[in-house]
């Protein structure tokens, strides 16, 4: 007897693109993240332009028409879907950051006849994309010690400054987004306290993202002319400031141009510093990836123990040590975003939990914690203290009030 296989759908959700997948996958087989693209057919997969479309009902309802259309296959039961969408999640609903487009996985699931829709945060979705890879996909910076069931950190500048961590229980690795790209930047040396004082006259309040990222380059290459004016170049100058994209010009002007240089460096040093920052908060033994349109790019500046970024990435004075034996890793892939959906919606049909826990499961994450610890001796005397601290807290507040008349 064949083992029934159902659809499941992925999609990557952009501000301009939108890209979809369907795969066949057996209900009854084991999930294994590094050969899930091999284990499940792709049936379909298309790129849509979202400005072709007034909502992205409209771009699911043309796609599961191409799918009928092109791969004859039949979509009235679709067992799960998970969209990786550009915006903040919550409730399983969204309002997306760059389009007017708002939307949350009950309606679509009830629209479309899917089983289980998940919608997640674009950069969450990409943590779990790393799961899929295979070594041939990342490039090393450090080596270091893997530990399968540490925290793992990903740090990604593009358009902007992208950030989230996964962690591990019983085996199985969740990806929770974060704002960490918005924390302040703290500058390293004399020249970076004058770059900030020129940002916050433009910017007010400064995040690193100010920095790290395509607009970030800008940033700093502007900084550098107003700085050091007799080193413009003013013919080079000219193309980056009138370039439909002019972070790419400074890039790669970087060896013909001295502040296009001085700006890449500038970049990704802070980069470096922010990168060693999530390896201080997380202690990612797991490893810390890289993506992003940015790195890949330029890796002359991050690879080896001598460039800029490494060199700012281990400078954290009397706890440099701890981060000398993590993993570093820059993703090559281009698709993480859509083969993370494709971990979650895979996980939907087989029942694993991909969600981040809330507040109100935190003292259930500390009991299952301190169970790990210590078996849960602890717990009693943990509630003893809780309910002798409260009677005290009682006792104080009514001495007070003695006093008080």
């Amino acid at each position: 007897m064949m083992a029934k296989k159902v659809l499941i759908i992925a999609g990557d959700i952009g501000g301009t693109n939108s890209r979809l997948a369907m795969f066949k996958m057996e209900k009854s087989q084991p999930l294994s993240e590094k050969t899930i693209c091999d284990d499940h057919e792709e049936v379909f997969t298309r790129y849509y332009k979202n400005e072709g479309f007034q909502q992205f009902q409209d771009v699911i309802a043309q796609f599961l028409e191409d799918v009928v259309k092109e791969a004859s296959t039949n979509v009235d039961e679709i067992a799960s879907a998970c969209f990786a969408v550009a915006g903040p999640v919550m409730n399983n609903a969204v309002v997306m950051t760059n389009r007017s487009w708002a939307f949350n996985g009950v309606e679509l699931g009830r629209r479309f006849n899917i089983s289980s829709v998940r919608l997640i945060n674009d950069f969450a979705a990409n943590g779990y994309g790393l799961l899929t890879l295979a070594p041939s996909e990342y490039q090393e910076l450090q080596e270091g010690e893997e530990d399968a069931t540490a925290p793992i950190g990903l740090i990604g500048a593009g358009t902007g400054l992208g950030e989230c961590f996964l962690t591990s229980k019983n085996g199985v690795y969740d990806a929770f987004p974060c704002e960490g790209g918005h924390v302040e930047f703290a500058p390293r040396s004399e020249l970076e306290v004058e770059m900030l004082q020129f940002l916050y006259k433009k910017y007010g309040r400064v995040s690193v993202e100010r920095i790290v990222s395509g607009k970030g380059i800008i940033n700093v290459y502007e900084f550098l002319v107003e700085r050091f004016p007799k080193d413009v170049n003013q013919a080079l100058h000219d193309k980056i400031m009138n370039a439909p994209e002019p972070a790419k010009v400074i890039s790669t002007s970087a060896h013909d141009y001295k502040l296009a240089f001085k700006a890449m460096e500038m970049m990704m040093t802070a980069y470096g510093a922010e990168t060693g920052n999530m390896g201080l908060k997380l202690l990612p033994q797991g490893s810390i990836y890289i993506c992003g349109g940015i790195a890949p790019h330029n890796i002359e500046f991050m690879s080896g123990d001598d460039t800029v970024f490494m060199k700012a990435f281990k400078d954290k004075g009397r706890v440099a040590s701890v981060l000398h034996n993590v993993p570093i890793r820059l993703v090559r892939s281009e698709d993480l975003g859509l083969r993370g959906a494709h971990v979650v919606s895979a996980r939907l049909v087989i029942g694993v939990s991909s969600s981040t826990p809330s507040s109100s499961s935190s003292s259930a994450v500390f009991e299952e914690s301190c169970k790990q610890r210590c078996g849960g001796v602890c717990a009693p005397f943990l509630a003893t203290i809780a309910l002798t601290s409260l009677t005290a807290a009682f006792a104080g507040a009514a001495f007070f009030k003695l006093l008080s008349k």
